[in-house]
């Protein structure tokens, strides 16, 4: 290297040219104004200084640290930008976090954008049995209204985002059979497929790609759709407690009854996690 010294009392020391210092002193500050690569940090890192920076550097390699930072969320929702699914959530003995309405939200619409536009309501519903001797105590009910039909799936487990994730493949497995049974109608001409236009019929079919690749190691047996039997029979007018009171009495768990209120056909059903359910038209 090259070394000078400056006496603070002679003018000039020897075999030193004072006219070169402005071109010498760069050339030794050079190396300390040269940033060096592991300078280059993320615009996130917290480092102020360069001294640690050398340090921080030294002990996180700077591709570990920009692959940590880079990381996605586990669930990425398939969000549906052209159809916004109208959902409702609802809830019995909980409480509706903003977390908890959101995860709900983000993955039934991601269950339901691909056939987001034949959808017409999706109704949530969560339940917690404060019954201690209950052990799945967390229920998590979705009925999905689709064009031509209604669906309904239901789960309980210990947690209700286990819950939710269950009732999400349950919905679309059963979305799977719908569209399967509408593309087969919509082929052979069946009366069923009336009303779905061609870009409905796609959706469909696209649809089951995402949802084949999701059941390819799950052997699902055909189901004997064939209706068997037909019944007929005089409805007289009764009260709902009255068509309560009938379900005790039968080997179904449901009673079709006429409505005395509103001469409506309703029905009264024994619900899994306990009591009774009625359905009306609207």
């Amino acid at each position: 290297g090259l070394f000078f010294s400056i006496s603070s009392r002679s003018a000039e020391p020897p075999h030193c040219n004072m006219h070169a210092l402005p071109r010498i002193i760069p050339l030794l500050l050079l190396p300390l104004l040269l940033p060096s690569t592991q300078a280059f940090l993320p615009l996130s890192s917290p480092v102020t200084s360069p001294v640690s920076s050398l340090s921080v550097s030294r002990s996180i390699p700077l591709k570990a640290r920009t692959a940590t930072l880079c990381r996605r969320p586990a669930f990425a929702p398939v969000m549906s930008s052209a159809v916004k699914i109208p959902i409702t959530i609802s809830g019995n003995n909980v409480e509706l976090t903003p977390a908890l309405k959101q995860y709900i939200n983000e993955k039934l619409t991601n269950t339901l954008s691909k056939v987001g536009r034949l959808v017409t309501r999706c109704d949530a519903h969560l339940t917690v049995d404060k019954n201690p001797s209950v052990e799945n105590n967390a229920n998590f009910e979705v009925v999905v209204s689709v064009k031509g039909t209604v669906m309904r799936a239901s789960k309980s487990t210990h947690d209700m985002y286990a819950s939710i994730d269950a009732v999400a493949d349950s919905v679309k497995r059963k979305l799977r059979k719908y569209k399967e049974r509408i593309i087969d109608a919509h082929r052979q001409g069946k009366p069923e497929a009336i009303g779905f236009d061609e870009e409905e019929i796609q959706s469909f079919k696209d649809f089951a790609q995402e949802v084949a690749k999701m059941d390819s190691d799950i052997p699902v047996p055909p189901a004997d759709m064939s209706l068997m039997k037909k019944k007929t029979f005089p409805m007289d007018p009764i009260s709902v407690e009255e068509a309560v009171l009938c379900l005790d009495y039968i080997e179904h768990d449901f009673y079709v009854f006429k409505n005395k209120e509103n001469g409506k056909i309703a029905v009264v059903y024994k619900r899994n996690h306990g009591g009774v359910g009625l359905i009306e038209p609207q």
